[in-house]
């Protein structure tokens, strides 16, 4: 007898159709098998011969189980992540609850259907798995089983916690921030600890060691026989338990995701806010935040672009005290990784903390920059507010300076906090003070692709939460696609491939200026910043036209 929990789940069926009759799904399901057959056909052997003990089957599954997780990493985490805020914001949320359907079954019905979902997109990547199988090297039970129980366990386990943030979030955009922020942490930051480590014994060894179990990367590692990275970095985990711990995660944000979803709970009313009208609090708030961050009695100077102090007086991470909180975050993880050089408590180079300082701002680009710059276009589409834009006598040029300038003044001051790290570098190492200009302008290369880019893709979206996921996974695809090509240089990709492809990459260029290990065989300045600039004005051209053609009457 068919279980009707689960077959006959009304959620399950909507969600997973709805899903499926979508474009993206279907492009999405291309790009992963387009991919992954490539991979396969670069080292496809010319004789009709296989060998059972040879390595090129190795040489060539590493890249597509990797390729593969990346796009999970990318693709499957949009979908839960607007599944339950985007019933909020259509309105659909508070029927689907005061339905005869239980919120156990809502929740089961879309953490399947994702679920599903997560699986039909990367099983188009199975022709390529076993076509490694089929030359020689690679073993159904040794590789090809724990890979997929890896890529199922990324898939549960992304989907369970989008399900869970996406519960809690008020809109689409914030909500895809939040959890590709959230995956981030799992799959780098999580092995950090154990990187500082090293090989050190002790109890702090073990925690760090167990932190490993969170990231799938010392898991892909172990089945695609490259141990011998993961032991070099202090990373030694199984497949095994990082595939016990994504269940534990999944069920864990389940059940708190199940007891969320009660009309009770979900019913937030909105702050009445404060009612002051003392001069004294107000020299107070002046004084403790600097600048009033919602000050309106003043008038805007002829000097300023309205439309940039209107960004930064409207959007959440514009007000000051956010910024001053995120500048001082990076400041201090800066000095600290100095402090970390300086007194030797890691036997690392200057190079390779400099490295670790490149990879944070990097990460903090990559994690604030894609949002705003989403957030530049397609939401004054969608809020109505764009028709108040094109009636405002402001022309076309100032509208689009002043969105862009306020996603460029917010990168360009995460970047300026972390220059009281590089003093300290230059001071501990004068040599390297040579290099800190050259990797600053890489660093503000990237800035300068991440926000044309981002609001490009946002001209042309219709709706945030479009443009926001699109955003991330075209810049994670440019940045950690070249990254992965990196990793696997000489085999199967070539030195000229491999250059090639960090050109298109500004922190490998940085990488490659203070000579980190891997990189210092590579010259990649200044073509590298050509082909970063050629983006940028690729970018900035089609945002130009598309905003010129948003603002003529209709």
């Amino acid at each position: 007898m068919t279980d009707p929990f689960i077959l006959h789940n009304p959620v399950l069926w909507r969600e997973l159709a709805g899903r499926l009759r979508s474009s993206k799904t279907v492009l999405a399901a291309i790009a992963i098998a387009v991919v992954s057959s490539l991979l396969v056909i670069l080292r496809w052997p010319t004789d009709a011969t296989i060998d059972l003990a040879s390595q090129g089957a190795l040489e060539i599954f590493r890249p597509v189980a990797f390729a593969v997780a990346v796009a999970v990493m990318l693709l499957i985490p949009a979908f839960p992540a607007t599944a339950i805020v985007g019933e909020r914001q259509k309105g659909t949320l508070s029927l689907l609850l005061n339905s005869p359907t239980s919120t156990t079954q809502i929740f089961v019905g879309k953490l399947v259907g994702n679920f599903l979902l997560g699986c039909i997109l990367f099983s188009v990547s199975l022709p390529a798995i076993f076509a490694c199988y089929a030359m020689g090297g690679v073993s159904v039970n040794g590789h090809v089983l724990p890979l997929l129980l890896v890529l199922a366990g990324m898939t549960f386990q992304y989907s369970a916690l989008g399900l869970w943030i996406s519960t809690r979030s008020q809109s689409s955009e914030a909500s895809l921030r939040s959890t590709y922020a959230v995956i981030l942490c799992l799959a780098l930051l999580s092995i950090g600890p154990s990187v500082l480590v090293g090989k050190q014994s002790g109890s702090t060894a073990i925690a760090s060691q167990a932190m490993t179990t969170l990231s799938p990367i010392p898991a892909l590692q172990g089945i695609t026989g490259s141990q011998g990275t993961a032991q070099a970095m202090g990373v030694q985990s199984g497949w095994v338990w990082f595939v016990i711990v994504s269940v534990a995660i999944a069920i864990l944000f389940s059940l708190m995701t199940i007891r969320m979803l009660d009309p009770l709970l979900l019913d937030r009313a909105k702050p009445a806010g404060k009612v002051l009208d003392s001069n004294a609090y107000a020299w107070w708030r002046r004084l403790l935040f600097l600048v009033d961050p919602k000050r309106r009695k003043s008038s805007i100077p002829f000097w300023l672009n309205p439309v940039m102090v209107k960004e930064f007086r409207t959007r959440r991470f514009g007000r000051l005290h956010w910024l001053m909180r995120l500048v001082s975050v990076c400041a201090i993880i800066s000095l600290v990784l100095a402090v970390v050089a300086t007194t030797g408590t890691v036997k690392w180079g200057v190079d390779r903390i400099a490295a670790s300082m490149v990879i944070l701002q990097i990460g903090l680009l990559m994690l604030l920059g894609p949002s705003l710059g989403a957030n530049a276009l397609a939401s004054e589409v969608e809020s109505g507010g764009w028709q108040l834009l094109r009636a405002a006598p402001i022309s076309t040029w100032r509208i689009l300076s002043g969105k862009l300038l306020s996603i460029a003044l917010t990168l360009l001051l995460l970047l300026g906090a972390t220059l009281p790290g590089y003093v300290t570098m230059a001071f501990i190492d004068p040599k390297v003070s040579g290099q800190v200009g050259n990797v600053l302008i890489s660093l503000t290369v990237a800035a300068a692709m991440i926000t044309l880019i981002s609001a490009c893709v946002s001209a042309y979206s219709r709706s945030t939460a479009v443009s926001t996921a699109t955003s991330y996974t075209l810049l994670l695809a440019l940045f950690a696609g070249t990254m992965l090509i990196w990793v696997f240089r000489g085999s199967p990709f070539g030195p000229v491939l491999v250059e090639n492809a960090l050109l298109l990459n500004p922190a490998a260029i940085a990488m490659s200026e203070i000579e980190a290990p891997g990189f210092n065989t590579y010259s990649l300045t200044p073509r590298g910043w050509y082909v970063g600039l050629v983006i940028c004005l690729i970018a900035g051209l089609l945002l130009a036209i598309r905003t010129w053609r948003m603002t003529r009457p209709d």
